[in-house]
């Protein structure tokens, strides 16, 4: 059964947020970012949405609101002081999500030519 809020696959109703990791992080942390919107329960990282120091994630619209709010919370250590994860939180509507993965995409077959 579906719960409210959840994504599943092949549902319509998707909206992105682009996630800018903090570039004062000493280095990527798109794993880290991908696994922390997964726990939400509330967001996942579709394929081929890392690119460039950004992640694209996906969400259902009537809890998108609170995935921005969780992301913006995400912290990791450095230094021995807690710093943001990412340094923006922009939300993209479904067809500007979709163009983002494509852009991704296209990215990937350029430098590795090949499908994953």
């Amino acid at each position: 059964m579906h719960r409210p809020g959840r994504l599943r696959r092949g549902h319509t109703g998707r909206v992105y947020l682009l996630l800018t990791e903090n570039p004062d992080l000493p280095y990527r942390h798109a794993a880290f970012l991908a696994t922390k919107v997964r726990s939400t329960g509330i967001g996942r990282a579709p394929r081929f949405s890392w690119r460039e120091g950004k992640l694209l994630v996906e969400s259902a619209p009537s809890v998108v609101a609170e995935l921005a709010r969780r992301v913006e919370l995400i912290t990791t250590t450095v230094e021995a002081r807690q710093v943001p994860a990412v340094a923006s939180v922009d939300h993209l509507t479904a067809e500007a999500g979709r163009a983002v993965l494509a852009e991704n995409y296209a990215a990937y077959i350029a430098e590795y030519g090949e499908d994953a």
